[in-house]
């Protein structure tokens, strides 16, 4: 079929040639400069009363075709500079436009500036007036879109580029050079505040043929037009409502266009570390619309630590024949650098032949943002080179020329051969510290892990020190398509002289719905708070050095199908069956490096010192479990390889699940449980974010379970937070101390306001720390309600490296009343 797609689109464009030959030689090529001789990047290139333009690329270049035969005229625009018009005749040569731009003249003397008015200001106040009708003019359109991402890294560490010389071939020996170049050619349809429709006509990715193109369209909707510009948690609009509470204005210059009045404006922040923008935004007199934008902020603003500067360019052009001034070319610079690799990147986007439109048929907004077309990818260069509006710059050109050619060696048969048997190598202490081979052709691998499998190296005190061996295997690609993983545990209690085996066996049969079955069997120590308990990081420490061991065990032989599958885009299903053997554990250490005249409490949860009686009787049981999730707003990104889906925060997600429990030791210890949650991360603004969480249950007949089988919940006894936020755990409650076996409501809340209000206190802005707030409530039938309140300051640390928090608690219930510190390590997130 892709075969099939590629002849047909070349078949379209050689007729094309055939019978328009003078249409498709409507083409313009130049170059953008100043008088100094310096080419002029992104400047854009309109066709007078049209919505065709183009842009610049990094070398001043432009090129333009689909033109119509005539007398045409060509406006050029580049902020800093004057706007010049050239009248150019259409024919069917290529015409080659060479164009000067003059340096701005400043006009302000026809402005009026005293010592009691800021010019500025009433400008400013105009545009804020005039904001929301400006915006609505722009507000329902179709569209042409092109966008072309860059990416490269600035020296790299030599062994990290030893290790990415896989993934980024093209690095030059001081590890710099460009490991990612894509572009995308699409057509958007899209209805304010945030609807979207695109379908993807083309996508290239240089060194990938077969890789789809991530700089669409989704999130190029960046509008000064709105309070907040909907970037990471948002930038105010120098426009915004309250935008004079946050910026200063000086107005710099004043030019004429068409007989329009443009000034020039300077925007700097009252507060450095609010999320707002540096730089100049230009304004037109009397309809006091936007006419370009030239902003930069840096990351610290919005609490992106690995951002170091963000710069947004926009133009917009106006239109006689619609009365309209709309957005034709809109530039994203950024630099990152974390941990020493430093990166700096952009992404062009150019926006052509708008068409507005009053109402759009039913269904055009669905749950699907972006549709890319098969073959999309497959186009050759001849199709480029008629599609692509911004030129590629002689680096562009060098990079595809160089990936391109490397992928076709990279990708025979012979060179995926010789990788395999370099890394297949064999070594003497491969036994001890692990091994991996692999067959790139078949899509296999095959891993050991030895000694280098430290992280799953533990210590409790009912297995006392453990080490955990793995074997693993994988079939196809992980990204996309039929994947399948094999893997094996082996886990050695060395104080209970006990070795248990767990297998996992998970077969994905696609990336569409990502229907996935997974089979799981063996004997694990496994904790009575299997989910939400404390990590056995933390238990580690607290053990071997405080005698505090929370961790507390039973051992669970089971045979375990569970199968999960996407309904569509904003639903998945859940469905498993389980036989498990449960039997109790007792301690069997009682070493620790400190305190080893105490004892660690018993393994029963229910009775700490009592060392003889279990938790609960040996029993077996068969489990039925069925869940729903609903993704509330969710929306999919549909490749020709896979369903990409991407939650808006916005609206809630809500999960409900039953579970049947059979025990087949004793009936009467069988139950059900109907339990369900509802869970939404909400952006206030400039005021941050609130995120809250409500989960509810109820259990059926379960009057005599065993203690296994009771609801427990996310308690902390530890003092230490492992999570970035608290909107699903309790921070000061005992970890056993409220299971029950009846039913439950649990409450999570947390208000996270970033800056907003450290960055007004002088002094303490510049520490970039955030204000957070939180209440926790539990209520279970047989204890009186528990509340937590807590309050907390977040982004603890220094430089780019802020992951610590630290929050003051305390916890209620009835006439009780417990304070307590958490000390927040939200690098320890990645074990969870």
């Amino acid at each position: 079929m892709y075969r099939s797609y590629i002849i047909f689109m070349k078949l379209v464009v050689t007729l094309l040639s055939i019978v328009f030959p003078i249409w498709l030689a409507a083409q313009v090529e130049g170059t953008v400069s100043n008088k100094n001789g310096e080419k002029l990047a992104s400047a854009t290139v309109l066709l007078k009363n049209s919505y065709i333009g183009t842009s610049t690329n990094a070398s001043g270049e432009f090129f333009m075709e689909r033109l119509p035969k005539g007398r045409q005229t060509l406006i050029f625009k580049s902020l800093g500079y004057q706007t010049f018009y050239k009248e150019i005749e259409i024919g069917r040569e290529t015409l080659q436009v060479d164009v000067v731009l003059d340096e701005e003249i400043n006009a302000l003397e026809e402005v009026v500036v005293t010592n009691r008015d800021n010019p500025a200001l009433r400008i400013i106040k105009q545009a804020i007036r005039h904001r929301e009708e400006n915006g609505n003019k722009i507000d329902s359109y179709r569209a042409d879109f092109y966008s072309k991402g860059l990416m490269r890294v600035q020296n790299l560490p030599k062994r990290m580029a030893r290790a990415g010389a896989d993934n980024f071939p093209g690095l030059d020996s001081s590890g710099s050079g460009i490991i990612y170049l894509s572009e995308t050619v699409s057509k958007i349809s899209f209805k304010k505040p945030n609807k979207l429709y695109e379908e993807v006509i083309a996508s290239k990715v240089s060194g990938d043929d077969k890789g789809f193109s991530f700089n669409t369209a989704i999130g190029a909707n960046i509008d000064f037009y709105s309070n907040m510009v909907g970037l990471w948690n948002g930038i105010i609009s120098p426009i915004a409502y309250n935008a004079l509470s946050y910026y200063n204005y000086t107005l710099i210059n004043s030019t004429k266009e068409d007989g329009q009045q443009i000034f020039k404006i300077k925007v700097q922040p009252k507060r450095d570390k609010e999320p707002t923008v540096d730089g100049f935004i230009y304004i037109v007199e009397n309809s006091w619309e936007i006419y370009a934008a030239d902003f930069s902020l840096p990351g610290y603003r919005l609490q992106q630590p690995v951002l170091d500067t963000l710069h947004i360019t926009q133009h917009y052009a106006w239109n006689d024949q619609d009365q309209r001034r709309t957005k034709s070319f809109q530039r994203l610079d950024f630099k990152l650098s974390f941990f020493g690799v430093k990166a700096a990147g952009n992404y062009m986007q150019n926006f052509s032949n708008y068409e507005f439109v009053k109402a759009f048929p039913k269904g055009t907004f669905g749950n699907t943002l972006t549709k890319i077309n098969k073959g999309s990818n497959l186009l050759d260069s001849a199709y480029w080179s008629f599609a692509r509006p911004i030129e590629l710059t002689a680096e562009e050109r060098q990079d595809y020329a160089f990936k391109d050619s490397m992928q076709t060696v990279r990708n025979s048969s012979a060179y995926l051969d010789s990788v395999d048997r370099s890394k297949n190598k064999f070594s003497p202490l491969d036994p001890l510290l692990g091994y991996a081979y692999q067959n790139s052709q078949k899509q296999f691998k095959l891993e050991y892990l030895g000694l280098n499998n430290f992280a799953k190296a533990s210590f409790n005190a009912v297995q006392g020190f453990t080490f955990t061996a793995a074997l693993n295997a994988s079939f196809g690609s992980a990204e996309t398509g039929s994947y399948t993983k094999l893997n094996n545990d082996f886990q050695y209690g060395f104080s209970e002289k006990k070795l248990r085996f767990n297998a996992d066996y998970i077969h994905r049969f696609n990336t569409q719905n990502y229907a996935t079955l997974a089979l799981n069997f063996g004997n694990r120590a496994t904790p009575f708070n299997d989910e939400l308990g404390p990590l056995p990081l933390i238990n580690n420490i607290t053990s071997l050095f405080f005698k505090d061991s929370y961790l507390q065990f039973y051992q669970r032989e089971q045979v375990k199908l569970r199968y999960t599958q996407n309904l569509g885009v904003p639903f998945q299903l859940m469905v498993s069956g389980a036989w498990a053997n449960r039997s109790p554990l007792f301690n069997s250490s009682n070493y620790s490096f400190l305190r080893q005249e105490r004892d660690y409490v018993s393994n029963n949860p229910l009775a700490p010192t009592d060392y003889a009686t279990p938790a609960f009787l040996a029993n077996r049981v068969l489990e039925a479990e069925v869940g729903l999730r609903w993704a509330m707003g969710q929306k999919a990104v549909d490749r020709p390889d896979a369903t990409l889906l991407l939650r808006d925060m916005r609206y809630p997600l809500l999960t409900i699940q039953y579970k049947q429990g059979f025990n087949l030791t004793h009936s009467e210890m069988s139950y059900q449980l109907l339990q369900g949650a509802i869970a939404q991360n909400r952006q206030l603004g400039p005021f941050g974010m609130l995120s809250a969480r409500l989960k509810a249950g109820k259990f059926l007949h379960a009057e005599n379970i065993p203690f296994t089988d009771y609801k427990h919940f996310s308690g902390n006894q530890t003092h230490i937070g492992t999570t970035s936020s608290y909107d699903n755990t309790f921070l000061l409650l005992p970890y056993y101390s409220h299971s029950t076996n009846k039913g439950f409501v649990e409450f999570h809340a947390e208000q996270d306001f970033k800056g907003y209000l450290f960055n007004k206190i002088p002094g303490i802005q510049e520490l970039q720390w955030g204000l957070i707030a939180g209440y926790h409530f539990l209520h279970t039938p047989a204890r009186k309600p528990y509340h937590e309140l807590s309050i907390g300051i977040d982004n603890l640390g220094w430089g780019k490296y802020r992951l610590l928090r630290v929050d003051y608690v305390h916890a209620m219930q009835g006439a009780s009343s417990i304070p307590g510190v958490i000390v927040g390590l939200k690098f320890l997130n990645i074990l969870n």
